[in-house]
């Protein structure tokens, strides 16, 4: 009965696995001066919505969050000016990206990854 605990224990780990997997992306950006994410489920996923958002007028992307490795990836003109920066406010921008990142999968943590639509912000 013991071993019989310890699976179902391991079979709840890796459901729980799959389902952090599902939604290992946010696509962040800027509507109205909020923070915004739309959760993905793929890399590839992820950047074709970060392509859509580059010819919003109203939203200004900001990048993609990888939630597996907790790393940011500023969209490429962000990245550009990011990257033009003194050291020490590279860190802040990347520190601010990641926290509002985080607060937002937290908050969401009941996302659904196949409805793409669904937005959060942060303000």
């Amino acid at each position: 009965m013991i071993q019989i605990q310890k699976h179902t224990k391991q079979d709840k780990s890796k459901s729980q696995s799959q389902e952090f997997t599902k939604n290992r992306y946010s696509v962040l950006y800027t509507l109205k001066g909020q923070y915004h994410h739309v959760g993905c489920s793929s890399q590839e996923e992820a950047q074709y919505v970060l392509g859509t958002q580059m010819t919003d007028g109203n939203r200004i992307p900001i990048g993609i969050y990888d939630s597996k490795n907790d790393t940011f990836e500023f969209e490429m003109i962000g990245e550009y000016f990011h990257s033009q920066d003194p050291t020490s406010a590279q860190q802040e921008r990347l520190h601010e990206v990641l926290t509002v990142s985080r607060s937002l999968r937290r908050r969401d943590g009941s996302w659904h990854p196949e409805v793409l639509g669904r937005a959060s912000f942060f303000a």
